[in-house]
Order: C-alpha cells, then structure tokens, then sequence
C-alpha cells in the first residue's frame, strides 16, 4: 500500500499530542478499547431487522514480514525496531452495522457530510451526530493507537451509494515523532508530524490516499491475520492492531486485591488478555449484552475467538446489574433477582420544573448475599468489587455500589465513593448493596431543545465516564446533582430507616440497643441494673484511638437524667500536634453514621444532641481553668489553646474541636451534656483527623 504522510501546518496536531488527549489514568486500557470500540459498533448499526449488533474480538499471531512489506516507506525500520518473527494482534470485528461508510476523499465532500470512514480513519474530534450516540468517534478513537506501536488497520464491507457491496481498507499510524524508535520517514525535509495513512494513491499528488477497494488485494492482508472477510450479505467493520504486547495490556493499572494474611489476590482474568476481555464486556455493558428487553435499539452479543458469552455464562454479578438495568426500564422476570433472598426495590427520580416530564429516570437497588453472587464454595467468585475493578477499601464491610447509564446501555461508571453513594450505609460483610439508575433518555429539558439524554452526553469527557451538569442559554439546571441527591436518600431509606422500626429483622440497621453503656434500660433517673451494671464497674476505658490521640470516656462518672445525660471523657496525645478533636454520630450494625447526614442526607430528626461542652485544662500552676461553650457561646481559649463548639447545618451541637497555633501536647477533660430524645438509638463518639504541626 501507498504511503501518505501528514505534513506540518497550522492548527495541526502531531502524533505525539494526539497519544496524550485521552490518557485516563483510571481506567485499564483494555478497558477503554472494550468500551470505544463496541460502542462504536452499536452507534453504527443497521437498519435491517436483525434484533442485535454482533461484535467479535479475535486475537492471535501474524509473521511480521509478511505485513511490513505492504507497508511502504515503513518497512525496513518496522523490521529494524521488531526482531521477532512472529508478533501477536487483536481484532474487533463487527456485523449487522453500515461499516465505514460516506466518500473516500475530502473533495467528494458537501454539505460537511463526512461519513464514518473519513471521521474514524482519516479525522480526529468529529463529533458524531447520532442522537443517544455513546460516542463522537472522535477522541476516544486515539485509544486504537496506544494499544500495540501506533498501527491500525480498518477493513470495511459497505452498500455504497450504488446499493451495491463495496470493501474497503485503509491503515494509519501514530506514534510520539520525538521518539529514537519512531519509523515513519520525514516528506520533503519536512519536520515529522508522527502521523501516516496507507493506501492506494488518489489523484496525482503521490502523497494523498484513499482507501483500498480491490477485493482480492484486500483478502490478501486479511490472510496475513486468518481474519474471514464478509461475505453474502454481511457490512460491517473490522479493526486490525497489530504488534501489541499482551502482559503490558494485561499490567496496566490493574488494582491490587489482598486477603486476609496480605497475600496479593490475583483474579483469573488478570492472566489471560482473553479472559480479561470476557469480564470487561460484561463490566461495561451488562445492561445491553444478550439483553432482548433492551429497549432503545438493537442488543449486543459478542464473542472472544468464536466463543460466544452467553446469559447463562454471564458472571452473577453482572447478571444482578442487568436485572437491575431492566427493573429500572419496567421489565420485570424471572431472573437472579427472582429469589425470595433478595431485597429489590424500583425507584423513580422525580424532578419538577427542569423537564418535560418529571420522571428523569429510575433506580432499581437490591441487597445480595455472598451465595447469590456464588461467592461460596463450591464456585468461590470473586467480589464484585474485583469484578468492577475496584479496591476493597473495608474488610469488614461493604461500600454500595452503585454505576449509571443511558441510551446506549453503557455503564458509564461503577461509583462506592462520593457523590452518587454518599450517605448510603455500608453493608454487612456477607452482603453488598447494588444499584443501577437508568436515565429516562427520550424525556426533555424544558424551553430549551434538548433530550435529557443529550444534557447528560455533552457533560461526559472523551472516555465517557462520569456525568455533570453543565450551564445551557446562562442557566445551570442541576440536574445531575439532583438525581444523585434522590438517589442517595431513596436507597439510604430503604436499607437502614424502614429496618429500624421492623425489630423483627435480624439484619436491623439500628435494633434496639437497651442496656448499653451509655443508655440505661428502664427511665432516666436511675443507674443502669443488671448486666449494665457489669459493664460499668470499670472506672474509665478507651472509645478512641489513633497514632497520635487517645479519646478516653470515664466510665463511672456517667450520670442520667431525666431526658439527658452527663458524660466525662478525656482526650490526649502522645506527640506534639495542632489540632484534635471528637464528634457525636449515630451508631448502627452498619457502621457509624454523622449526625450531620443523619439530618441532612437522610432527611431524619436528631436522636440526640450536645447541649453544653465543658473544657478544663490544668495550667502551670496545676489549677485547672474550665472554658463552657454553648450554641450561642462556641469558642472559648485557654493558654494556647482554641476550643470550638462544632455544630451541624441544622444547628444540632455534634462535637468539640481543639487547636492551637503551634505544635503542643494536648491533655484536656471534657464534660458534655447529652440531650437524649430516643433512647432506641444508640450515640457514639469518634476521633475527628487531626493535623500534625
């Protein structure tokens, strides 16, 4: 093939800044190929009435110099940088898609109608015009190039504006220019752009191209991969990498699992480049994989070397994230959620003013166990968070997770921190809470002419992996802030708030806590009996501790009152440091909960409160000076110490801060009054981050 060299000019991009415009560093590129280059198959389907998209991923071994002498202008550094004689490729092939269809050159061009041919090969950041398209075919493509050296070819079978099949193939290379090893050759003296497009010749200028249409010439590369060409009726795509090094793709970015001894956990798919493949078509596009109940457009099926994943192969996890997917479109079978074990729940996310209809979209939530998602012996799976590539950031118990899409049937992302699960409880150790929001795509923003489904595209990067909202005609509707606030409170609800009034769930979120040490089991006014008792025969104990503080609660002095109690607690460090420091929260089988989400994020009255602090530290002469803050009197000093009463949004008194301005050890006795108005909710004291000086 024809050689055609990108030549230097203005307002042109090299080969070395185009490697660097998609370089998510949170992502595996395995990942990010699986994601663009079947999304990019499902945007170009066909319209004929094949109810799926198939998308095959084939890898092998091709001999290098049968490929490098069709090269030309490449051939001899090719053969110079790779000595082997056998080097491996992947493919992604896809059928029941246009292929790459439009003109074969810019001057056949009108209407700035470019066709996919010339927007994936021969162009960089074209947007695709696709309404509900997953991509642009524009910087997510640069993911082809950074898989092997820079070399991909495109092969194509298309009906042409003729109504008759027409092949074509085309190969292009980017690499950093600026590197020792970088094999394409500079045009005319030129300075080197890293960029090249092989082909046959077009027009009279030696350095244009255009695709290859001659069938026979084309079969003849295919050969050099065993790759079939399309045949009868088939269009569709195929793109060929070659000189990929598959424990590099296998390495790259891969989170590290340990178990209970720290011996590193390595996943079966972190060994085999095809293994790993299966699992990531299965992470990202769950929703839309053998879905028929997909409901926007044609479902996907995909295959690795012919061999096809089926629904019955699907992995559990991913199985729970498609019947979620469809619960949260309106279908409801007989599927892995079916169990009489499982908790599921459908909410919609109600948002009025901004939209058409008020209905942005749904979320179908459920609580699983380890035996659902066959985690036990004999199958021994991994945990989901392996499976969305996570870490496991708790051992002892389980952050929700929670991933989102849209038209397309893309996971855009799985979250377990931040925005979309903040002040959802973590679960038990044996269980996971999963949740799956599906965008009402089809609905409209109001007075402005837009899908919700295209708000929320424009506002997703290149990779296309998180949402945000964005401001259109000088005004910022929210609307992704808002879904993840409903969201949050709608879960959190479900799985902790309606479980605290049902006592006769074993698994309660809060249950009754009667005879602890700080609630006493019959009326205030009178000391704990019984068991309680036994408990409080110690004169103080620790409730906190890090490297540097020590939070200490004495134990006999606890005094109850009629509606409050009075409790004493001493908090110090054993090295100098610059701030400490304690907060009132909620405590539950789930973990402890702030009583500033308790107010705010799960919408609840506080069960208790910080009435009155008080602070006393002995000074030099050992006389002991008292600071008493309130509400209303919230800072106080002693010596070098600041003293700060902290509250929640809501006014709620919820902790106590201690500071000073240099780097000193702190030694104080806190008294504080505790207004108690449900005794079924137990208090809990924690050590706030403090700062070393």
């Amino acid at each position: 093939m024809k050689i055609e060299i990108a030549e230097p000019g203005r307002m042109t991009q090299t080969g070395s800044s185009l490697l660097k415009l998609i370089q998510n560093n949170n992502m595996p590129i395995l990942d990010l190929l699986v994601r663009e280059s079947i999304q990019n198959s499902l945007d170009a389907q066909d319209d004929t009435d094949t109810p799926y998209v198939d998308v095959s991923f084939i890898t092998g071994k091709f001999r290098k110099e049968e490929l490098n002498k069709e090269l030309e202008g490449v051939e001899e550094a090719l053969n110079s940088r790779f000595i082997e004689n056998e080097y491996d490729y992947i493919a992604i092939k896809d059928s029941n898609t246009v292929g790459l269809t439009g003109k074969l050159h810019y001057s056949e061009i009108d209407d700035h109608n470019y066709g996919n041919l010339l927007k994936l090969v021969y162009e960089i950041s074209k947007p695709q015009e696709i309404e509900g398209a997953g991509g642009s075919w524009g910087l997510g493509k640069t993911v082809y190039f950074r898989i092997g050296m820079g070399l991909v070819i495109y092969y194509s079978r298309i009906i042409n504006e003729k109504g008759e099949y027409e092949s074509r193939l085309a190969a292009s290379l980017v690499e950093d220019e600026m590197k020792k090893d970088s094999v394409i050759p500079k045009y005319k003296n030129q300075s080197k752009r890293g960029i090249a497009w092989w082909g046959e010749t077009y027009g009279d200028n030696e350095n244009q191209t255009i695709p290859v249409t001659d069938q026979k010439y084309i079969e003849k590369i295919l050969n050099i991969f065993g790759i079939e060409k399309y045949d009868s009726n088939e269009t569709g795509t195929t793109i060929i990498i070659p000189y990929i090094d598959k424990q590099y793709l296998l390495d790259n970015n891969q989170a590290i699992y340990h178990d209970g001894e720290n011996n590193e956990i390595h996943p079966s798919w972190q060994s085999s480049i095809e293994e790993y493949i299966r699992i990531a078509i299965q992470r990202w596009y769950a929703p839309r994989l053998n879905n028929a109940y997909y409901k926007y457009n044609k479902f996907l099926r995909a295959n690795i070397n012919n061999i096809w994943i089926s629904l019955d192969e699907m992995e559990p996890c991913f199985s729970v994230i498609q019947a979620l997917y469809n619960r949260s479109n309106g279908v409801n079978l007989n599927d892995i959620l079916s169990s009489a074990e499982t908790d599921t729940k459908s909410e919609k996310i109600i948002l009025r003013g901004v939209l058409e209809d008020t209905n942005a979209g749904t979320v179908s939530f459920t609580r699983v166990k380890r035996s659902l998602l066959k985690m036990n012996y004999p199958d021994n799976k991994p945990n989901p968070f392996m499976y969305i590539n996570s870490e496991i950031l708790d051992s002892d118990r389980n952050k929700p997770i929670i991933c989102f899409s849209r038209k397309p049937g893309m996971v855009v992302s799985y979250e377990v921190v931040g925005n979309w699960v903040d002040g959802i409880e973590d679960s038990l150790k044996d269980e996971y809470i999963i949740g799956v929001f599906s965008l009402n795509s089809t609905n409209r923003l109001v007075d402005v002419n837009i899908s919700l489904d295209e708000y929320v595209r424009r506002s997703e990067m290149a990779d296309h992996t998180s949402w945000g909202d964005q401001s259109i005609e000088n005004s910022n509707p929210r609307i992704v802030k808002k879904i993840q606030e409903q969201l949050k409170k709608k879960i959190a609800k479900e799985f902790f708030v309606e479980e605290e009034v049902d006592s006769s769930r074993l698994n309660s979120g809060l249950g009754k806590l009667f005879g602890d040490l700080l609630l006493p089991p019959e009326n205030f006014g009178k000391k704990p009996s019984g068991s309680s008792e036994k408990k409080n025969d110690k004169t103080s104990h620790v409730i906190g501790k890090n490297k540097r503080v020590i939070l200490t609660i004495y134990d006999k002095k606890t005094e109850y009152h009629n509606g409050y109690m009075d409790l004493f607690f001493n908090i110090k460090s054993n090295s100098d440091i610059k701030m400490c420091g304690f907060s009132l929260s909620v405590d539950s089988d789930n973990g402890e909960i702030s009583l500033e989400d308790w107010e705010n994020r799960l919408n609840l009255n506080k069960p208790f409160e910080i009435e009155e602090c008080y602070v006393m530290k002995k000074n030099k002469n050992e006389d002991e000076e008292r600071i008493t803050l309130t509400k209303k009197v919230y800072t106080g000093c002693v010596d070098d110490f600041e003293m700060a009463f902290i509250m929640t949004k809501a006014g709620s008194g919820c902790g106590i801060r201690i500071s000073s301005n240099v780097e000193t050890r702190i030694d104080v006795d806190v008294h504080i009054k505790l207004l108690v108005y449900r005794k079924d909710i137990k208090p809990a004291f924690r050590l706030e981050k403090f700062e070393r000086g």
